[in-house]
Order: structure tokens, then sequence, then C-alpha cells
């Protein structure tokens, strides 16, 4: 009914673009889970997934750290007065001018995965503590990673652990992803004994490393599924670093904390019967703009509806149906070939779970303009 009530008094004002809601307990209420399910693991928010100030300061304010990939996030980060060794930057391809950036705020930690990139740290920034990201793929992922970032632990890793100590740099730790959203839970174990045998490996050599970053991917729509990942995180860490003293052990959630706090309230502007015998719905909503994921993800998106007139209770009967963006792209297809209630004109659709990967990449094209956030805190 608070819902039926913001719609309402957006329309009297003459508005009927989307919004999003935030519910910014739903945040805590993750972090909270994650500390007592994951203890010896701190998370580091990752910042692309959801930059919202809001909800930057809410995990601030919790102890998160964050996973910073550029300079604009890193400066984010510093604006919000987080403190510096709470900011890790993970890019393994820089730009020389962001690193230039990091070594200028003395923002130490710094991902690698090639001999090029370390080469250009040592340039640029050679007082950084440097982390190496080795490649640790799940069997299966809705986003593989390792594809495109990390160094194989086997051929490559121990070289340049060496190179590490012949440019004298600081190796602090090792780094791994998994992949985005496996449900291959058994990866963490393996990939944190690999981990040890390189912690191992880098000792022989004079190194004393004591960091480890874990990564992300982990799903933030169904929270059950945290207890899975928790076995096996804890599980490795209890077999391959035993002491808490011994080492630093951080992970990258960035859809766990933010896809389930967000829903979106889209209003169909038009309805179509097809030749195809289908049903068309066009929304004021688009894969420009909040629905990216729909098009990347071909993810099962889910939705309430909420009749133009609240006192409307009929059933009514589910038909074959695609629901469009608003754009003049003809790609721009939200859902496609679904069954769905028939719905009809100046309905809103109110989308669940879109927190994650939906405000940080909108753009306004053709003209329409960003969502804006109503936050129950």
């Amino acid at each position: 009914m608070d819902l039926i009530k913001l719609i309402e008094s957006r329309l009297a004002e003459g508005n009927d673009d989307s919004f999003y809601i935030l519910n910014l307990e739903d945040v805590r209420l993750k972090y909270r889970l994650w500390m007592e399910k994951i203890p010896r693991v701190v998370p580091y928010y990752a910042v692309k997934c959801n930059d919202l100030e809001e909800v930057l300061n809410t995990l601030r304010d919790l102890g998160a750290g964050f996973d910073c990939a550029s300079k604009k996030e890193i400066h984010q980060m510093l604006a919000l007065n987080v403190d510096k060794e709470k900011i890790l930057y993970t890019h393994t391809a820089k730009q020389i001018s962001h690193l230039k950036y990091s070594a200028e705020q003395n923002i130490e930690k710094i991902t690698f995965d090639s001999v090029e990139e370390l080469e250009k740290i040592k340039k640029v920034h050679p007082n950084a503590k440097v982390v190496l990201r080795i490649r640790f793929d799940a069997a299966s992922s809705i986003i593989n990673l390792g594809i495109k970032f990390g160094c194989d632990p086997i051929k490559e890793a121990p070289k340049f652990i060496e190179l590490c100590k012949d440019m004298n740099m600081n190796l602090i730790g090792i780094s791994f992803h998994v992949g985005s959203g496996t449900q291959d839970f058994g990866i963490f174990e393996r990939a944190l004994a690999t981990v040890r045998e390189l912690f191992d490996f880098a000792a022989t050599i004079g190194f004393k490393l004591n960091f480890v970053d874990i990564g992300g991917g982990f799903i933030g729509e169904n929270i059950s599924l945290l207890d899975n990942y928790a076995k096996s995180i804890n599980t490795g860490i209890d077999k391959n670093f035993p002491s808490s003293n011994e080492v630093e052990i951080v992970a990258e959630p960035g859809r766990y904390f933010v896809d389930s706090a967000f829903s979106i309230a889209t209003q169909i502007v038009l309805k179509k019967s097809g030749t195809d015998g289908q049903i068309h719905y066009y929304l004021n909503e688009s894969i420009y703009m909040s629905f990216l994921i729909a098009f990347l993800y071909k993810s099962d998106l889910k939705f309430t509806i909420i009749r133009k007139s609240k006192m409307e209770n009929e059933t009514k009967s589910e038909k074959l149906s695609t629901l469009w963006g608003c754009t003049c792209n003809s790609m721009d297809k939200i859902m496609g070939d679904c069954m769905m209630k028939e719905m009809e004109i100046g309905d809103w659709l109110i989308f669940h779970n879109m927190g994650a990967y939906t405000l940080t990449v909108s753009t306004k094209f053709n003209g329409f303009e960003n969502n804006k956030v109503f936050i129950l805190k």
C-alpha cells in the first residue's frame, strides 16, 4: 500500500517515469549475516556493482572495505572518508593516470596478474603492496572472469613471485575470483589450498605473505546460498590458514549486498496485439537504463503487477507476451516469449532484485533520464 501511495503521488505530480525503491535495512541484514557466517573474511564491497552514496555510507559505517577499479571509484571512497587501508585497487589492467593517482593518494594494496602490469606498477607506484591474482575458475558460473583476468597458478604464478623478489616489489598476498554466481561451492576450498601452496613457495624465497583475497560473485537474491559458500570458505580457511594472526582474508562481494535491496517500479505505456499471436508491452524502462542485466545474463526477472486501479482484483489469464524497452533500438527487449498474466496500459510492474549492475551501467540513450531512488532507511 505504501508503494501504491508513492506511485499515486508521483502520477499526481505528472511524473510517470520508472523509479527505484531501496531498503537499506536489507543491506545491513546482509552484512550481519556475512559476519555471522564467514567471520574471518572481511567484505570489501565491489563499488562497480552499485555506487549509490547511501549504500556506500551504510557499508562504510558497518566496517566494510571497498574494492575499486578506477580513479573515479577511489576518489569517491576518499571523498566519503573511507580509510585508505580499507581500499583495494583490484583492476589488473590499469591506466597509468589512474595508477599515478593511487600512488599520490597512498592507496597501497594493488592487484596484478602479468609481468607487464608489474613493471608498470614498479615504474609508477614502486611502494605499492602488490597482490598477485591467479585464475581459478569454477566449473560453471554466470560470468567467467578467468577468460580475461588472472594468471595460471602453476605455470605463471611462481615465476611472478620470483619476479617480485628480483624487482624488489613488496608482494603481500594472493587473490582469485571463481566467477560470478557459481553453485560449485567447493571451489573455494580448492582455491584456498592452491593459495596455501603459493604462500609456501613464496616463503622459500624470502616472502612472508599475509593477505588473501577470495574475490566476489556471491549471489544476493537468495541469501540461503550464503550457507553453501560459507561452508567451503570456512573449511578452506581452517585447513590452510588456521591461525587468525597469520593472514588477513578479504572478499569482494558486490551483488550479495545490493541485489535484493533494490526494486524498480515500471509502467506499461503501450499494449499491442501482434500478428505473431503475442501481446507486446512497452515499458518506460530499457536495457540501456536498468535492464542491461536482462541482455547480458538472460536472468529470470521476477516482477509483481500493480493494476492501475488498486481496487481491481480480477484474475487475468496468462498469454504469450514480450516486454519491450522504451528506446528506438529493436534489440531493446527486456523479456521475450514468456507466459504472463494479461496487463493493461497504465499498470505498474515492480521488478525485484534490481540492485546489481543497474544504476552503475544506466545510460541516457534516446534522451531518457536515469531513475530516482526512494530510500527506506
